[in-house]
């Protein structure tokens, strides 16, 4: 089944990394039982994820993982008081002032529940447990995709939670995780020197639950939000995986044709059409 959905989202959103699953993993016994390998010396958690989006696995516990910052995000490790007070950020010259630095850290949603540590692998990787989240790092164009497909199901996005900091951890993670929702991220600087991602990427992060949806999302909006030239090559890309006769798509068809002109030129169309007296 999640090899299934990665096809999927891969042939609908042409995508240049695969996506990736989180499980938490949340007593010792049920870590060691994990056959993932452990990195060999420490491993940011950005950095994992970076990996895994390009086709390897880990299991992450706080001994191996090299962000204290992604280890508090992630329940692996607890909240000190500098991550609530404000105080070590204001020092960095991150916000200006301690009462901004302040409400930046209270806003910041960690995982409440301990945790022994983190899967990480591509979704195509699981089985039989799934993932209970799943990040994707996207270009702005695949991004507008994913939420319009999550719009179809759900409306609007509302709860966007975003700072440039902490962006795969908290941003992608441990925010949607705890309040059960789609998030976007600019990403963070840190995370964008140990993670390599390109300038032209950010990333969202859902629960796993909502994978479904998206998918059937996007599947539903091909015909009304892609250009010609796209819906060509996603149907190519179903094709070779056997899976075009399972989506309806139509060319020349968009929610936007005829929506465009002048009030005259509009006038004349409607006119031409048949649809004004």
């Amino acid at each position: 089944m999640y090899e299934t959905q990665a096809v999927w989202l891969d042939s609908l959103l042409e995508l240049s990394r695969k996506p990736v699953g989180i499980r938490f993993v949340l007593d010792q016994e049920e870590f060691d039982q994990t056959d993932l390998p452990e990195p060999k010396t420490g491993l940011p958690y950005c950095t994992a994820v970076m990996k895994a989006t390009r086709g390897q696995s880990y299991k992450l516990d706080f001994g191996h993982s090299s962000c204290i910052a992604g280890s508090r995000a992630l329940g692996i490790a607890k909240p000190v008081e500098e991550a609530y007070s404000g105080k070590r950020h204001r020092a960095l010259g991150v916000y200006k002032n301690l009462c901004i630095s302040r409400s930046v850290a209270k806003d910041m949603v960690y995982c409440v529940r301990h945790c022994k540590g983190v899967e990480i692998q591509p979704l195509e990787a699981y089985a039989p447990l799934p993932p209970d989240v799943v990040v994707m790092i996207v270009n702005p164009y695949t991004a507008m995709r994913i939420v319009q497909a999550w719009a179809y199901h759900f409306g609007q996005l509302k709860n966007i939670k975003m700072v440039g900091n902490c962006a795969i951890c908290q941003e992608c993670t441990s925010y949607p995780h705890e309040e059960n929702t789609f998030n976007l991220s600019m990403l963070c600087s840190g995370t964008r020197r140990f993670g390599r991602w390109g300038k032209d990427e950010l990333a969202m992060g859902l629960p796993y639950h909502y994978v479904k949806d998206v998918i059937d999302g996007l599947k539903q909006t091909v015909t009304p939000m892609e250009q010609d030239k796209d819906k060509d090559r996603i149907t190519k890309a179903l094709s070779e995986k056997g899976l075009h006769n399972e989506v309806t798509i139509q060319k020349g068809q968009n929610y936007y044709k005829g929506a465009y002109g002048t009030p005259d030129r509009m006038a004349r169309r409607n006119k031409g059409a048949g649809l004004s007296k």
